[in-house]
């Protein structure tokens, strides 16, 4: 008995070794290539596993998917190649044990020479999503969201890392080359969205304050600084397009987050076994166990957001996928109830500020033949406000109403765009966009407890926005050529646009050149044309944005990027004899002035860009603007707008660690970011006017004159990964502001001391969570 037990003892410690060494993690992956003009898939294409040792590689079938199965979890770099289109390198992929990998791969057809063939590598890193744009744009990969310091897994803070785009800390608003948030167009599988983002348009209109997106959920995206192309409308300074993933179709995958600001659920899957899939995201969250860190006005905040992706392809009736995503929020103060507390006015008020904001649309994506598809979409999106303000009397006897803000809109969507291949050296995208505009609009204010409300607007109803763009791109081998048309009709105030756009693009080795010009138009918040009778006469306001840009590839991993601007913005709403231009709008809700189309601006700028992609384990950015931003208000006289902080420069990197021990496969990633800039823009305290009313007032006849020192604050990130047999778990770190920056708000009248005090608060966010996908 006791041989035979020594004989099964020595042979576990024999086939031991063998056992675990066969239980490494692997991982598939899979996806389509396909051709980036007409969307056709593409047969043959040869696909290679960078280094892999043995040998990987595959090639398309008949329907450009492809599949490589026992792929080392790490990281890992594919190269795409066809006979007549441009080589892809797809590098650093991040393989875990608990997803798959899928990649959709988009496939530019070359125009030149075989033997002068420009190998683009890392294209899909350098090169925005949309091909007709040159300049002021770029992809983001939602990796990057979650591993950059100071992105808290949040695109717009993400954004705030390039070059010419400056944040806040308080708000995730995007200000783009001096223009104000409200600038910004957002759009979700080409439909245009509400500011997605939890507490939209309370504390900024444009911003918010973290966003209501998963990174879960998004796949790769186009950001754009400027001049951007014919399809894109109704945006004055950038545009946000966003794309949710598919679902995985073959096999179910989720993961589960707890965190210290909430918790998050999310799930992947098949439906049927015709290539359908599933893909939903839930996450609810409270500030509670971080309040001690939170200024002391915080208040409650409370969360929640959902997010889904259905994908149906059939065989001959194209594609349909139905998408949706919606949130809500609360956050409030409560008074002191002893006079003796009573610091500032908001000591004395109880306020309550919901919100929401959702939309469902449902797509369809069709072939025709092989050299264009149809995309057709309709869509309802929406969004929310509510603010009711109470205050105490002076005595401490009673409440009576401050103010109240009911902003809710709704919008229905169709749109319906052609994308034509007539060949490899031209493509064209037409297409038409209809909104039915919503709207129920309340807001009152009162100047003291023995005043009635003045109700500043009180208007139910709707109207209806309709755009219309065609847009070209032609390539001569190292010449490239866009040009195209975008008309923008508001039917509110019977008010067109009719917006030319043109880019030009030379390469040379591992250099481009290029130019690009656009008119651009936008609608201010509907508001401001009920304010006064006169406002439903106003037109729209317009920019021509004017970029020029030099690109140097050093190596695979390394890139410089320099462009320069000129915007001239023009018929811009101001109030007559006043400094008051919509050009500095942050939070403007009580008002009743009639406004005209005098005004102007100008942003001019030089930015600069340097970047190392990740690579043997790291990573680097360093951006630079300088810039100046400049309006002219209804009294005829040119001043810094509120967003001129005049440069702004920001250093971010981090280092990845691979750890292998035995079956499991281990990654440590530090991350930092440093953020530099001028401070914010304010006029200056009216002191008399101030004292007299004892709230603040400030003096518009110099408007934006003062300047905050400059601002100086870092980020950190750290995760920890473990790979297992099919089950990944990462711990993370996320801090913003480990510096302590305090941020400036403005000033406040102290009721105690009959003084005017500066309004800064300490915001430092940490979130630790643990994550698993399974």
């Amino acid at each position: 008995m006791k041989r035979i037990f020594y004989s099964i003892f020595s042979l576990i410690i024999l086939v031991f070794p063998v056992i675990t060494s066969a239980q490494v993690p692997t991982q598939t992956i899979r996806g389509q290539v396909t051709d980036e003009a007409s969307g056709a898939s593409i047969p043959g294409v040869s696909i290679i596993l960078i280094d892999s040792d043995p040998f990987k590689g595959t090639t398309t079938d008949a329907n450009g998917e492809f599949r490589l199965t026992n792929v080392p979890v790490g990281r890992q770099s594919i190269r795409f190649s066809f006979v007549g289109y441009e080589t892809q390198l797809v590098r650093d992929i991040m393989v875990s044990s608990a997803r798959e990998v899928v990649l959709n791969i988009a496939l530019r057809e070359s125009v030149t020479e075989m033997d002068a063939l420009i190998v683009q590598p890392d294209q899909v890193k350098i090169e925005p999503i949309n091909p007709m744009a040159f300049n002021s744009a770029r992809q983001l990969g939602m990796e990057e969201a979650s591993r950059y310091a100071g992105g808290f897994d949040d695109p717009a803070r993400l954004a705030s890392s390039f070059a010419g785009v400056t944040g806040n800390l308080g708000d995730n608003a995007i200000v783009i080359r001096g223009n104000a948030p409200k600038g910004m167009l957002w759009q979700m599988e080409g439909i245009s969205i509400p500011t997605p983002s939890h507490f939209a348009n309370v504390v900024t209109i444009g911003g918010g304050g973290i966003t209501a997106l998963s990174s879960y959920m998004l796949g790769n995206s186009d950001f754009y600084t400027g001049a951007f192309p014919a399809e894109y409308g109704n945006a004055l300074s950038g545009v946000f397009d966003l794309n949710i993933r598919n679902g995985n179709n073959q096999q179910f995958e989720h993961a589960f987050e707890v965190g210290t600001i909430g918790v998050d659920a999310a799930s992947e899957g098949p439906i049927g076994n015709g290539g359908a899939s599933y893909l939903f995201n839930y996450r609810i969250s409270s500030f509670s166990l971080i309040s001690p860190l939170l200024p002391e006005d915080a208040g409650e905040i409370m969360y929640q957001n959902f997010s889904y992706k259905v994908n149906v392809p059939t065989t001959k009736a194209g594609t349909f996928t139905l998408w949706g995503l919606g949130a809500n929020d609360r956050s409030g103060t409560s008074p002191e109830e002893s006079p003796e507390e009573w610091i500032y006015n908001q000591d004395r008020e109880d306020s309550e500020s919901p919100t929401r904001f959702g939309a469902i649309a449902l797509s369809h994506k069709l072939l025709i033949g092989e050299n264009a598809f149809l995309t057709t979409d309709v869509a309802a999106t929406g969004n929310g406000f509510k603010r009711k303000t109470e205050r105490y009397t002076d005595d401490a006897t009673q409440y009576y109403q401050h103010d109240f803000i009911k902003n809710e809109s709704g919008k229905l969507t169709a749109k319906s765009i052609l994308s034509n291949k007539f060949g490899p050296h031209h493509s064209q995208r037409i297409g038409v966009i209809v909104n039915r505009l919503g709207y129920n609009q309340v807001i009152q204010e009162t100047t003291g407890p023995d005043e009635p409300l003045q109700t500043y607007i009180d208007e139910t109803g709707h109207s209806y926005q309709a755009q219309i763009f065609s847009q070209s791109k032609i390539s001569f081998g190292r010449f490239d050529i866009t040009g195209g048309l975008h008309f923008h009709h508001f039917e509110l105030t019977n008010s067109n646009s009719v917006e030319p756009r043109i880019g030009v693009q030379y390469q040379v080795g591992s250099n481009s050149w290029s130019l690009s010009y656009g008119r651009h138009s936008q609608i201010e918040p509907l508001s401001f044309y009920f304010s006064d009778p006169e406002n439903r006469n106003l037109d729209l306001a317009k920019a021509d944005h004017f970029v020029a840009g030099f690109t140097h590839l050093f190596n695979q991993n390394f890139r410089m990027n320099l462009e320069v601007y000129y915007q001239n913005l023009f018929d811009v709403p101001v109030v007559p004899d006043s400094s008051y231009s919509v050009l500095n709008l942050d939070n403007d809700w009580f008002f009743d002035d009639r406004l005209e189309n005098d005004g102007k601006g100008r942003n001019y700028g030089v930015e600069i860009t340097l970047e190392r992609y990740l690579s043997n384990g790291w990573y680097g950015l360093l951006t630079g603007s300088v810039f100046k931003s400049e309006y002219r208000g209804g009294d005829g006289i040119w001043r810094n707008t509120r967003f001129d902080r005049g440069y702004s420069f920001v250093l971010l990197g981090g280092k990845e660690w691979e750890l292998r021990r035995r079956n499991r496969v281990r990654f440590l990633s530090v991350n930092g970011r440093i953020n530099l800039s001028g401070g914010k823009r304010y006029s200056p305290v009216d002191a008399e006017k101030s004292q007299i009313k004892r709230e603040v007032f400030y003096d518009e006849t110099r408007a934006f004159s003062e300047q905050e020192p400059d601002v100086f604050y870092a980020d950190v990130t750290v995760e920890y990964r473990i790979n297992r047999q099919q089950t990944s778990s990462v711990w993370s770190l996320q801090m913003i502001n480990v510096t302590a920056q305090k941020e400036f708000y403005g000033y406040r009248y102290n009721l105690q001391e009959n003084s005017i005090d500066e309004e800064k608060e300490l915001i430092l966010i940490p979130n630790i969570s643990y994550r698993i996908e399974f």
